[in-house]
């Protein structure tokens, strides 16, 4: 029974502590890239203390109150966070992060620099070729966590983004620039370039109907004592 129990408050963690909405009345963007850790003090080990996390990628698509022209320029998007702490689950690691960014840049496809996920990062081309062009929109990541199944890089994250900064900051009336929901999800896809840990796919949004709930492990296990 205990074997029982401790398996579905597991699933349970995974599932409340920070599943994305599945549906946004306001979609500001979409991303999808890789993330990988730097610095990176033990490799073996996925949100230490001492390491820091960047995911970065491809922005598809962006809705107003941003502006874009996919035609004629590439969107990136480059994620970092600070100070990790993490409370292992069984199989399940939750990371939370103390402080962070997401940054959006707009790069010309015919006089830039196509973005590379090139392997062991950082190097060369990574952040480089996502960093390069014009600095659209930054915001700033509060209560930003992962929660991954270590087995198989499986989970989810999410994080309240307030936009700070940018080119286009001016198209954000005030009451649109902060309280901002940040998710996605984390998977172990065969394609995953070398020295990247998951790859990443997600959104940023108002408004979500069924929003996600942040809820402790102590909490969530007191409810079914």
């Amino acid at each position: 029974m205990r074997s029982l129990l401790t398996t579905f408050l597991l699933a349970a963690c995974a599932v409340v502590s920070l599943a994305p909405a599945a549906h946004a009345d306001s979609l500001l963007f979409d991303y999808v890239g890789f993330d990988y850790e730097f610095p990176n003090p033990n490799v073996a080990t996925f949100g230490e203390p001492g390491s820091a996390y960047v995911a970065l990628g491809t922005v598809p698509f962006l809705f107003a109150p941003l502006t874009s022209n996919t035609t004629l320029n590439e969107y990136t998007f480059v994620i970092q966070c600070q100070t990790p702490t993490v409370l292992p689950v069984g199989s399940m690691e939750i990371v939370q992060y103390a402080t962070g960014t997401v940054s959006i840049y707009e790069d010309s496809k015919a006089a830039g620099t196509t973005a590379d996920f090139a392997p062991n990062p950082p190097n060369g081309q990574v952040p480089g070729t996502f960093t390069d062009g014009t600095l659209v929109m930054v915001g700033t990541l509060a209560n930003f966590q992962l929660v991954v199944d270590a087995s198989n890089g499986v989970g989810s994250f999410e994080g309240v983004m307030n936009v700070t900064g940018g080119s286009q900051i001016g198209n954000f009336p005030l009451n649109q620039r902060t309280g901002w929901t940040f998710s996605g999800t984390t998977g172990e896809a065969l394609n995953i370039p070398q020295g990247y840990y998951h790859q990443v796919d997600g959104q940023a949004f108002l408004d979500a109907p069924v929003a996600a709930r942040r809820i402790t492990w102590g909490r969530l296990k007191a409810g079914y004592k």
